[in-house]
């Protein structure tokens, strides 16, 4: 398939004997040798070119760029994009692919960016589609080392079934839908997901609803994890502001992004706290403090830790428990406050609910992932059993001490049901495919430069990308797609390939290309001194890119 390729010249390589004929590369002119090192990326560009219309007028699968999940607190919460919402353009570019979404906003800088959307209310209605424009500043995500908004794909209501697996032999069909966990509603299959890994239960009751839209019970004997937990029953507090939006930002004199918040408190007449009423750990129990006081009595406060002080802060007038939704609250990584599962170590062994560890085992511990680590470390190594572990926390200024060992267990976390991205296909009529065909060779060609500009000021990390091993992992995923979209990814591929072959590198297209134009500019050819040290260059640069993709596609396969 013509898709690039190498092809040995006579005369290429420095060192070469000269043909006396005059048949090899060095004796051809300039603009000889310049179409040759251009035909390799030429023929690149004219796969692509002829390729995406055809494939575009066929039909070719995309990931949606519905929204399946917003982060809280993340840009997309504090702007208002939600759940179902459809992205249609990013900065004024059409999006067709969630991935186009990603890269958009990783692309965009820190400034603010224009999402083009139709929101989840406006479809299936009967009503025509709206379209709504909201602004949305991206921020840096270390860990991927890009820029996001804090939003993943929407997934398929149903969900694909592993052979034999738990849901299989339960009875559940691949077009079931999950709508009750232990009869608790499932609005989603991320609502669904949230349920499952917080499960304890061997046995669960699921409500399914099939194409006939009728609710039936199945039972599941969930599977074990295969991974063995070492558990003693605490949990992190989410209880950190991150962002405040709509209502929460115009209450005066209110909460601010850092704050961590503690309890809703009663004060006696020195306005210090006599009575922690209600403590606010979570989104829920901050929902829970609003209700308590919106009995307006002038002795309740809201306690929060504001840059390392204790504050109490007024309720303001007119709360209610909706203004908790408008809160974006996420894990404190520096606390040390927990929360207990009941029915596990820690409760049994008297720790307090929202105690603050302070040590374990006599090892202070300063953040949430110092306790985990300590936990973790108990657990069963080798032949030995998991061992006991001597606790020590603050509740209310008391100090509490406690011994326990931790419970070692496989979760029941798997039912054989996998959970998919949703799909699309996007086709066009012949013309308009060319016109869209063109324009997103054009599209792609500019953000593989972007792509390489923003790694090359570090605005991108070089971690984000792929080699050959995950060029094969798609490849393969993208056969059971249908050939139009397989045919789709190695037009991109192909369009890679052209921009990277144009890099002033020797060993590649471009690099020849440049000595070809110095050789123009200087009136003579580059020596074969310095022909062979650039092409020594070149290769050890080469085998160098080959080596960090490979380690970046291992380090993602095998985190």
């Amino acid at each position: 398939m013509p898709i690039g390729g190498y092809v040995k010249m006579a005369g290429d390589a420095p060192g070469d004997v000269s043909q006396l004929d005059g048949s090899d590369l060095p004796s051809k002119s300039i603009g000889q040798r310049f179409a040759i090192f251009s035909a390799g990326v030429a023929m690149n560009l004219v796969f692509a070119a002829v390729v995406l219309p055809i494939v575009l007028a066929l039909g070719v699968q995309f990931h949606s760029t519905r929204v399946g999940s917003v982060a809280v607190g993340g840009p997309a919460w504090v702007a208002g994009l939600a759940r179902g919402d459809e992205v249609r353009a990013v900065a004024g570019h059409r999006v067709d692919d969630f991935n186009d979404v990603i890269a958009e906003i990783a692309l965009s800088g820190s400034d603010q960016v224009e999402l083009e959307i139709v929101r989840a209310r406006h479809r299936g209605d009967g009503t025509a589609a709206q379209t709504d424009l909201m602004l949305v500043r991206p921020e840096k995500d270390e860990k991927q080392g890009r820029n996001v908004i804090g939003v993943l794909p929407s997934l398929t209501p149903t969900f694909d079934l592993e052979p034999d697996g738990p849901a299989a032999a339960a009875g559940i069909g691949p077009r079931d839908r999950v709508v009750r966990f232990n009869g608790r509603p499932v609005a989603s299959v991320e609502d669904f997901e949230s349920m499952r890994i917080e499960n304890r239960d061997e046995v669960v009751h699921l409500g399914v609803v099939g194409p006939n839209d009728v609710e039936r019970n199945v039972d599941v004997n969930v599977r074990p994890s295969p991974v063995v937990s070492c558990l003693v029953g605490v949990k992190p507090c989410v209880n950190l502001v991150k962002s405040l939006r709509g209502a929460a930002t115009r209450v005066p004199n209110f909460l601010c992004p850092g704050d961590t918040l503690v309890a809703l408190a009663l004060v006696d007449r020195a306005d210090a706290v006599a009575q922690r009423l209600t403590p606010v750990r979570d989104t829920d129990e901050l929902a829970n403090a609003f209700d308590r006081a919106a009995s307006h009595d002038e002795a309740l406060r809201f306690e929060v830790r504001r840059g390392g002080a204790t504050v109490l802060i007024p309720v303001p007038a007119g709360v209610d428990r909706a203004l908790a939704s408008d809160i974006g609250l996420v894990q404190d990584p520096d606390s040390r406050m927990v929360r207990l599962i009941p029915g596990y170590p820690a409760e049994l062994a008297g720790l307090p609910d929202g105690a603050e560890i302070t040590t374990i085992d006599n090892v202070v511990v300063a953040r949430w992932g110092d306790i985990k680590t300590r936990i973790e470390k108990a657990g069963p190594q080798g032949s030995k059993p998991a061992r006991a572990l001597a606790i020590a926390a603050v509740k209310d200024g008391r100090e509490v001490s406690v011994t326990l060992t931790p419970r070692i267990e496989r979760l029941p976390v798997d039912f054989g049901l996998l959970p998919s991205i949703e799909m699309v296909e996007r086709s066009y009529p012949m013309m308009e495919a060319v016109r869209v065909g063109l324009s997103s060779a054009g599209y792609m060609l500019k953000n593989v430069y972007l792509t390489l500009k923003k790694i090359l000021v570090h605005e991108v990390s070089a971690s984000n990308l792929s080699g050959i091993l995950t060029i094969a992992y798609v490849s393969r995923s993208l056969v059971d797609s249908g050939l139009p979209t397989l045919f789709f990814f190695l037009a991109v591929l192909s369009l890679n390939l052209a921009f990277l072959n144009l890099l002033p590198i020797l060993v590649l297209d471009g690099g020849h290309l440049f000595f070809l134009i110095v050789e123009k500019l200087k009136g003579s050819p580059v020596s074969e001194r310095a022909m062979g040290i650039s092409q020594l260059i070149g290769v050890v640069l080469v085998l160098a890119l080959l080596l960090f993709v490979t380690y970046n596609d291992l380090r993602r396969f095998f985190p």
